[in-house]
């Protein structure tokens, strides 16, 4: 993809940051979006596991501590990856409102809405008749599968729509760290645990598989790899088209052990428990942008 847009700089540099940052410098040279990058970090420890990591990227990668502002004003794209209680301090350091003008700012953290990051820099959230000199604010909400590129990158458009060229640049670098997909930003709280929170869930009901197997007389290294593969392979047929019911209607045979196993999940209530503690999470994601705690005790 040809773009105009030279210099990378992710505020923050976890894993989720690293993880972004690997996928760009180990681009094809044939494909590469940026030609430089700057990571921000807070500590030492940050800075040397980060240099250690992409040592061989040195050339073209510079890590700075404590030095914020100028490297945005050296960005032509800035990916806001501090942690969210950080980003009121970081926004509103001296300097960083003006090295921001006419950038695009990415943002990857939850809980913080486009207005919010906006009226955090501005005082004010962005229209169409105040947005001149202003950063393109893009919110997105990628997930922890992106250390292996195959997240589901949630990227809102809001009103005022960016200009084109940044909402292709945005897709471009999260279609290289899995599936990127453009949202309404109604859904952005139901995709915070749609798209972020169902890795964990998937990795609870593999582990309880797994713990069976073993209840049962299979290894647990082999139960790892017999679960680890089915999931695989039945993510690859969802994929292709087949409706999970299909494949569910499939598998089963009249008095077989699949159908019996089928049963007693049912008996459990195991769908409604799993579309429950989805539904919760929606919830804990909606209290995410309210001022109380999401551990508040809600009435």
């Amino acid at each position: 993809m040809a773009t105009e847009m030279k210099t990378l700089c992710l505020l923050g540099c976890g894993n989720l940051g690293a993880a972004i940052l690997d996928s760009l410098l180990n681009a094809p040279q044939e494909e590469p979006l940026f030609a430089r990058f700057i990571a921000c970090v807070r500590s030492p420890q940050s800075e040397e596991k980060l240099a250690t990591r992409f040592a061989q990227h040195l050339d073209r990668l510079t890590i700075l501590r404590g030095d914020n502002a100028n490297a945005v004003q050296e960005s032509d794209v800035i990916i806001l990856g501090v942690d969210p209680a950080d980003i009121q301090r970081v926004l509103t350091q001296a300097g960083m409102r003006e090295a921001l003008e006419n950038k695009l700012l990415i943002s990857i953290a939850a809980g913080w809405t486009r207005q919010k990051l906006e009226e955090t820099v501005y005082g004010t959230y962005t229209t169409d008749a105040n947005q001149l000199g202003r950063a393109w604010v893009i919110r997105t909400l990628p997930n922890i599968a992106a250390q292996v590129s195959q997240s589901l990158t949630a990227v809102e458009v809001s009103e005022p729509t960016p200009p084109e060229h940044y909402l292709q640049i945005t897709m471009a670098i999260f279609e290289r760290i899995g599936r990127a997909v453009q949202i309404d930003p109604k859904l952005m709280n139901a995709t915070t645990a749609v798209g972020g929170s169902t890795p964990a869930f998937f990795a609870v009901i593999c582990d309880a598989m797994i713990d069976a197997a073993v209840a049962v007389g299979v290894p647990r290294d082999l139960a790892h790899t017999m679960i680890f593969q089915s999931m695989q392979g039945t993510a690859t047929m969802l994929q292709s088209g087949i409706h999970p019911a299909l494949l569910k209607d499939q598998g089963t045979s009249p008095e077989g052990c699949t159908i019996g196993g089928l049963m007693v999940m049912e008996e459990a209530g195991v769908r409604g428990h799993v579309g429950r503690a989805l539904r919760e999470a929606v919830t804990l994601a909606r209290l995410m942008e309210t001022e109380t705690h999401v551990n508040d005790t809600r009435h």
